[in-house]
């Protein structure tokens, strides 16, 4: 909203500095995230079976508010920060037994594994600068310094979770090409714990899966020496985006990504991507690690208000896989896209063929739905004792009640090992409610 307009003569009146801060807009969101499962099986842990609702760990929640704010400081120059707060407002133990986010440390500990030192107790109520940046544009190009969010296909925020993953980065962003832009980044720090996490640079690799922001936020060096990325993206042909990408991860890894998605005779789109994940075997990775590569495509079609569509990715044997590298769970692979359990970790791991079906429709007054199935085959990336099929179904109701948005998904997500009598085969069934008021 906007919230007032200041003049260069009231800011002197202020006895503040002679420059007007224009343009101020501050926005926010309060939301509720709460989850539960119930599952199965042999490998569903010390007992063979989990209830709904109940006040384990299979069941968590985390309530957040975040409040930002933009302006103008100069001709061209701006600037935002943007502060979030999460609260288990002591659910815990009560309602859940689990956090959905912020609960492992930047160094790969688990403050919800009390079995090894975690103490749950520090992960109630926590606090961070989420956002913080200027940005300055001078003919056709932008530069953004500082905290941000970012958006490329190896290394984005995610907004599935209870909070948001950001970054401190320098972006530039130009667009003197026609119907292109160009960008360089120089990633620095990030707040995930994620596939190439190594906050002391001495190794190994930590990984913090499925907590999106570690805990208390805290930003740590991406990889080992930051990360380095330029990309291009272009719509010069009709109804098709095509752009390519390449990373610099020093002492870890080298990336690649190609995508062309188009929109064919006004009803059909197709999608295609290519990529490949180069480990230097002159860091700390092991010196044996194997390059991997991913090929991927998508076909839709929108009929009398229906989108069907299907997709397919393949993924070689290797050391890395092609999850969101700043927090190993969410993929921008065309097979991971909209699915809770069936994403990155599963989907575009190494060795893993994978393929997808699904449909969304707004046909119901109000309401958004989509639903999809999902089939992945994990061939084992070199240990036949590792080869797993997952299968998933992924149900969405989306809808507003007054000023909340209301999101409902219902998953059953299967592991099957392909050894016989396996211990770990698992089948879980989980609900989500996400409630969120913006403002």
């Amino acid at each position: 909203m906007k919230l007032v307009k200041l003049s260069i003569v009231a800011v002197m009146a202020l006895g503040t500095s002679a420059f007007a801060i224009d343009n101020v807009k501050v926005n926010g969101e309060a939301k509720l995230w709460y989850q539960t499962s119930e599952y199965s099986g042999a490998g569903a842990g010390a007992t063979t079976s989990q209830g709904f609702f109940d006040n384990t760990a299979n069941s968590s929640a985390d309530v957040k508010l975040s409040v930002g704010a933009t302006a103008d400081l100069l001709q061209n120059l701006s600037a935002g920060v943007k502060v979030t707060a999460i609260s288990t407002l002591g659910l815990e133990n009560n309602l859940v037994g689990s956090t959905t986010t912020a609960k492992v440390g930047a160094d790969g500990t688990n403050y919800q594994n009390t079995a090894v030192g975690g103490d749950m107790s520090s992960l109630n109520d926590q606090a961070w600068v989420e956002e913080a940046y200027l940005a300055y544009t001078a003919g056709k190009t932008t530069a953004k310094i500082g905290r941000q969010a970012l958006n490329t296909p190896l290394a984005f925020t995610e907004t599935w979770n209870v909070v948001d993953n950001t970054f401190e980065a320098v972006v530039l962003l130009n667009n003197d090409l026609p119907d292109t832009t160009l960008v360089g980044a120089w990633i620095g720090k990030h707040n995930s714990v994620g596939l190439l996490g190594d906050p002391d640079g001495a190794g190994p690799l930590v990984s913090g899966r499925n907590t999106t922001v570690a805990k208390g936020g805290t930003f740590s060096t991406f990889g080992t020496d930051g990360a380095y990325a330029a990309g291009a993206v272009n719509k010069s042909l009709p109804n098709t985006t095509a752009q390519a990408w390449y990373y610099n991860v020093p002492n870890i890894a080298d990336a690649y990504w190609l995508q062309a998605d188009t929109k064919l005779i006004g009803m059909v789109s197709v999608g295609v991507q290519y990529a490949g994940m180069n480990p230097d075997n002159t860091g700390i990775l092991a010196t044996t690690a194997e390059s991997s590569d991913v090929f991927a495509l998508k076909a839709g079609v929108d009929i009398t208000g229906i989108n069907i569509y299907a997709a397919y990715s393949t993924v070689s044997t290797g050391a890395l896989g092609f999850a969101n590298v700043a927090t190993g769970d969410k993929s921008s692979v065309y097979t991971t896209l909209g699915s809770i359990y069936m994403d990155g970790e599963i989907a575009s791991a190494p060795d893993t063929d994978a393929w997808k079906i699904g449909a969304s429709t707004k046909m119901v007054p109000g309401v958004a739905l989509s639903a999809s199935y999902a089939q992945a085959e994990q061939n084992g990336n070199g240990t036949a004792a590792n080869a797993t099929d997952f299968t998933a179904w992924d149900v969405t109701a989306a809808t507003k009640v007054g000023v909340v948005d209301l999101t409902a998904i219902y998953t059953q997500f299967d592991k099957d090992v392909k050894l016989t009598s396996s211990t770990a085969d698992k089948t879980t069934d989980t609900f989500r409610i996400i409630a969120s008021l913006k403002f």
